[in-house]
């Protein structure tokens, strides 16, 4: 075929080619109501995709606020402490872990605390938070000050809403080693939480409806749709 009549051949079908391309489109846009609409692009896939993350978060806020609701506020704790005291070796929790400083304690605002308290050494001595750690029983440190004993005695206080590490002493003179510290926390802190079975089961519920939701819709089959047919 010679060069005139191979250039007339594809200008020929150029031509047919955006005969059928505007069929087509008229096609198209008769079944979409007279407006043409392009095909979904990856964007928009993705636009879907993201809409399902936000969904499967939205479930988990409200799975969370539910289990908020659901944990009833815990009441105050009773919380028993047993201490031996010797003003050589300190305090200890059994009569032969006695050690300076003594064992560290934690407690919680509000907790109702029995300290029972031994004199090891027959000598008298007697326990108290010195918040200020100036070694002296000050006017808001008496609440927590045991009657001093040279054998047992049990005391009772709720402990006041001053959070921190704080030392504890004997106010007795002569008992510079009775001393250790003691933590004390916001009730209903993380460990008093996450030791709820209810909290724990909560998490693991709202966890796990969250990996499934996930799950479904990463692996959910997204199809582009066929293409409108022309009449």
């Amino acid at each position: 075929m010679s060069w005139p009549h191979r250039l007339g051949w594809n200008t020929e079908r150029v031509r047919r080619n955006v005969h059928f391309a505007t069929i087509r489109a008229v096609g198209a846009m008769s079944l979409s109501g007279g407006v043409a609409r392009a095909p979904p692009s990856g964007g928009m896939q993705m636009l879907t995709f993201d809409r399902r993350i936000l969904v499967a978060a939205t479930l988990a806020v409200l799975l969370l606020g539910s289990v908020g609701i659901a944990v009833p506020a815990e009441a105050a704790r009773d919380l028993p402490i047993q201490l031996y005291g010797s003003r050589s070796t300190g305090w200890g929790l059994t009569n032969t872990s006695l050690s300076v400083p003594g064992p560290s304690l934690a407690v919680e605002v509000g907790d109702n605390v029995t300290l029972n308290l031994t004199s090891f050494d027959g000598n008298r001595h007697n326990w108290y938070i010195d918040y200020n750690s100036n070694s002296a029983v000050d006017a808001n440190e008496t609440s927590s000050s045991s009657p001093s004993t040279r054998g047992n005695v049990v005391w009772n206080f709720t402990v006041s809403n001053r959070t921190g590490t704080f030392v504890y002493r004997s106010r007795i003179a002569g008992d510079g080693n009775m001393w250790g510290n003691i933590t004390i926390s916001t009730a209903g802190g993380l460990g008093t939480i996450l030791g709820n079975p209810l909290v724990v089961i909560g998490m693991v519920v709202v966890f796990g409806a969250i990996l499934a939701i996930a799950v479904w819709a990463y692996r959910r089959p997204r199809h582009p749709p066929e293409p409108p047919q022309s009449q």
